[in-house]
């Protein structure tokens, strides 16, 4: 395994390494999950009373397991109503639904799961109309590179189906270029990194209803973020849908993140740029406050593990790396219960360890993808879960080497229409992406996040000139 840059922040110190792995610094919600997963310490939170006597967790499946669950279920009906409240008593009508595993999680007295109906989250019509004007035209190049897109999406449902040995490409692209607005600014994002038992105690700076139940929390991170993309916009119907500024066309979009808490990480920065080019490196630079200096962040070596811990550079949003660096394989369409429609603002967790998602579900056709990567990763493969409609992800499984279940991702949206959702984001017609848990069930932890402060804002060229210059990257929150 290669060397972090930062291995960890430690009782207020700076260990640095002289080797930096891509990953870790690709996409910065890397940074984040090893910043929880490291010595730093959770201020504020006394640790809750030690569990007793924990049941035994049922084994793992194996990604046969998984699949046969897949393939088993793909049309079963199911055996309750939309508007039911199912308890613990109906958990049995719940396996064709939720995965193997990752459904023992919910077996406690108490939970509830209110199924609503399945509703209408159809893209913005800008994007509609884009995906009618060009998508008869884009095409898969040779080496799986997206070739002849502009905006909307690249491929129509029609052309993915099990009999074609590239509709997993395809697919993949979708889920890439689906319907985003401009990218999500989440003003603080709500990290913590939870282990069992235990009773979860507020953690100074978050709601008190983000936590509810067990759970101890071993270390907390807060955040800023923001997306912005560049180019395929389609809402931009000015013959480039691109950003109105020179140079615009290089890029797919840009990142930024920067640490507000705790103080020990308070002030690290990083910008990522994704390149149009589906054939080009990302390139990547960091500010540790530590150093007073930018860095620019080798590419030479990729690794999927930091720190150990849950989160990893394809994680964020299901998936965010690129797309030609994996294996697709498209599995068939299956339903599943997934939150796309929260009845909260920002994400929350309960149950007996407090990282299961305490909203309504609901059933929601989705495309079964398997990824494989190209080259040694950390991980054996994954089996992707997006949504038919939106393409957002709902459910993630990883595998470890060996192909037995590692991690489940379960991923939490809000209808941007729904008033639920705040009204500075009506109109847009966005699943906001409002949070996720990453349970790990060979660790027996979970990481989750919770965009307490979530908008997706129409980007202008001021703020892109601002936020991600290279040059301003040591000045810190703007």
């Amino acid at each position: 395994m290669t060397l972090a840059v930062f291995s960890c922040f430690s009782q207020g110190n700076l260990r640095l390494h002289h080797r930096i792995p891509p990953l870790l610094l690709l996409c910065p919600f890397l940074a984040l999950s090893s910043l929880l997963t490291s010595s730093a310490r959770a201020q504020g939170q006394r640790p809750g009373p030690a569990p007793q006597s924990p049941p035994q967790p049922p084994a793992l499946p194996t990604r046969e397991d998984l699949q046969h669950w897949i393939a088993t279920n793909l049309d079963t009906p199911p055996q309750f109503q939309e508007g039911e409240v199912l308890t613990q008593a109906d958990l049995d009508k719940l396996r064709p639904f939720l995965p193997p595993r990752y459904i023992d999680e919910f077996n406690f007295p108490g939970v509830e799961f209110h199924v609503s109906p399945s509703g209408n989250y159809a893209p913005h019509p800008d994007y509609l109309a884009a995906t009618e004007q060009y998508s008869n035209q884009t095409r898969l190049a040779e080496d799986g590179a997206l070739e002849g897109y502009v905006a909307g999406r690249p491929f129509a449902q029609a052309l993915i189906n099990p009999g074609d040995p590239r509709a997993g490409l395809k697919a993949a692209w979708n889920f890439n270029y689906r319907w985003q607005f401009y990218g999500m600014h989440v003003r603080r994002y709500l990290g913590a990194l939870l282990a069992r038992g235990g009773t979860a105690s507020p953690l100074s700076g978050f709601p008190p209803d983000l936590i509810a139940g067990g759970g101890k929390v071993v270390r907390y991170l807060v955040a800023l973020y923001q997306r912005a993309y560049h180019s395929h916009l389609a809402q931009l119907a000015n013959g480039t849908h691109l950003l109105p500024f020179d140079g615009a066309g290089e890029f797919e979009y840009k990142d930024y993140v920067e640490f507000l808490e705790p103080y020990d990480v308070r002030g690290a920065r990083f910008l990522v740029y994704r390149y149009d080019d589906p054939r080009k490196q990302d390139d990547a630079w960091s500010f540790l406050p530590q150093l007073r200096k930018v860095r620019r962040l080798s590419l030479t070596e990729r690794d999927d593990s930091v720190a150990g811990t849950e989160m990893t550079l394809d994680d964020f949003t299901g998936f965010s790396g690129r797309v030609l660096d994996h294996q697709w394989k498209f599995l068939g369409w299956k339903t599943i219960l997934h939150v796309m429609n929260s009845r909260h603002p920002y994400a929350r967790f309960y149950g007996p360890n407090g990282w299961l998602p305490n909203d309504r579900w609901e059933l929601r056709p989705c495309a079964v993808v398997e990824q494989t990567p190209l080259g040694e990763r950390a991980y054996g493969s994954k089996l992707y879960f997006w949504d038919a409609q939106t393409y957002e992800t709902a459910l993630v499984l990883v595998f470890d080497r060996q192909g037995k279940l590692w991690k489940v991702i379960d991923l939490l949206h809000g209808w941007s229409e729904d008033p639920a959702q705040p009204a500075v984001d009506r109109g847009k017609h966005v699943p906001r992406n409002i949070g996720f848990t990453i349970v790990d069930v060979q660790q027996e932890q979970a990481t989750i996040f919770s965009a307490y402060e979530i908008v997706y804002p129409q980007v202008t060229t001021s703020e892109v000139s601002e936020r991600y210059d290279i040059n301003k990257l040591s000045e810190g929150r703007r």
